[in-house]
């Protein structure tokens, strides 16, 4: 599925498998969107200086992203009331696009059940800020952020860390494990 920018897609259960799944050309809207078994990614976001948001929801069974942030100039994502189990991670800022941008990332009122890795994955060294407020970690334990140097070589991006470091990644109002 494919939206061009200010594209809303509301009220949709997206049943197995979810194939490739929803493509943002630019700025979207993604209301009360249900991905029963995501495979590779929910959601893919592109476009320029674009404004995602990602209001209720939830998604299972994705082997490694939830959503792809594969932006290429700015812009920003929020994520809020949404719920995910059995994921990699719930977004992941492109960390080898050939285009790169400080990417910004707000997340508000998530639950993440296990088994799960972690709920973002940011590049540091490109100026991404991750702020998490409200988050509920349920089964056992996520990790909350993986903080990378991402390139524009199309080499695989180096983690360098995890966990909120209070200038990229920003958590408050975690329970849970």
């Amino acid at each position: 599925m494919k939206g061009q920018s200010g594209a809303t897609l509301q009220n949709v259960i997206l049943g197995s498998p979810a194939a490739d799944g929803v493509h943002c050309a630019g700025s979207c809207t993604l209301s009360n969107v249900h991905w029963e078994d995501v495979g590779e990614d929910a959601a893919t976001f592109r476009g320029a200086n674009a404004t995602v948001v990602i209001a209720g929801g939830s998604a299972a069974a994705a082997d490694d992203k939830v959503f792809q942030d594969n932006r290429g100039a700015g812009g920003s994502v929020t994520i809020r009331d949404f719920e995910v189990s059995d994921f990699g991670k719930l977004y992941r800022s492109c960390g080898n696009c050939s285009t790169q941008a400080a990417r910004t990332v707000r997340m508000e009122n998530i639950t993440a059940n296990t088994p799960g890795d972690t709920l973002a994955g940011i590049n540091v060294n490109l100026g991404d800020r991750l702020t998490i407020d409200g988050v509920r970690l349920v089964g056992g334990e996520i990790g909350l952020c993986d903080l990378f140097e991402g390139n524009d070589t199309g080499d695989e991006p180096t983690k360098i860390g995890e966990g909120p470091d209070g200038t990229s990644c920003v958590a408050t109002g975690v329970e849970g494990s």
